[in-house]
């Protein structure tokens, strides 16, 4: 069976497959957590990481500068296809160069940052984002939680058909390098076309998150859990996290 890059077959079908996420919730969460602690109502500027196609950007205002950043050249194509406005980067989180260019606002969603590897690109990640923030810009992330790789993910097996793909998607839980595996086996029924695409999550504690930040230069501000509120609950799915740089509070003290 062939196999494929992540999200280079998906891409094709995943804003049907993710037809029950609801951006428009997340959108609320995202700009009401900006105001709260900016003194901007909106930011003008958003640079969002992992963008995929782009489907969290329909919720926002268009008066927004979007700058959106992907590995997968076909998520980006269809995102390039819609009725959006933005500048597209086809790159990793690891290596994105985007000159002086700084952020009233960075977002990375939908478990993006899950898949590095380790805490030490994670780190690479943080200290990356930290360069693109501008003085006070805002730095929003969500993580998936142990609880959400264990319980609703470990040992299961998931059967969906969109249009005329049958997908299956199976999942293992990897204890000893805490890595969830999801093998994506995609058959298509007229061309009979068989794929699979292997997608692997890092669980970072949050003990490791903290720690991870701080070194950076990056204030944690708050954390909540699954754009509802900023309180952490032990049932979790996506942990949220908002940040800012560390120089903001030296310049006001």
């Amino acid at each position: 069976m062939l196999k494929k890059k992540p999200y280079s077959g998906f891409s094709t079908v995943y804003d049907a497959v993710m037809k029950d996420v609801q951006y428009d919730r997340w959108a609320e969460f995202i700009l009401s957590s900006y105001s709260n602690h900016c003194q901007k109502f909106l930011p003008k500027t958003v640079l969002d990481l992992g963008c995929g196609t782009c489907k969290l950007w329909e919720k926002f205002p268009r008066s927004i500068q979007w700058t959106g950043v992907d590995s997968s050249l076909e998520m980006l194509e269809i995102a390039r296809k819609k009725t959006i406005d933005g500048e597209f980067v086809h790159s990793d989180l690891l290596n994105f160069d985007l000159e002086r260019k700084n952020f009233d606002l960075i977002l990375s969603t939908h478990d993006t940052l899950n898949y590095l590897k380790n805490e030490s690109e994670l780190k690479s990640a943080f200290l990356r984002i930290r360069r693109h923030l501008s003085p006070d810009g805002l730095f929003f992330f969500d993580l998936s939680s142990l609880h959400n790789f264990k319980t609703h993910f470990d040992g299961q097996t998931f059967h969906e058909r969109v249009g005329d793909f049958k997908i299956r998607w199976k999942n293992r839980f990897l204890e000893k390098s805490n890595r969830l595996e999801s093998i994506l086996t995609f058959s298509h029924k007229l061309t009979k076309e068989e794929f699979s695409e292997v997608h692997e999550h890092t669980y970072f504690p949050r003990n490791s998150v903290h720690l991870l930040l701080k070194q950076c230069g990056l204030e944690l501000l708050e954390e909540g859990s699954d754009y509802r509120d900023w309180i952490l609950e032990e049932d979790a799915s996506l942990l949220n996290y908002i940040c800012r740089s560390t120089e903001i509070n030296l310049r006001n003290r």
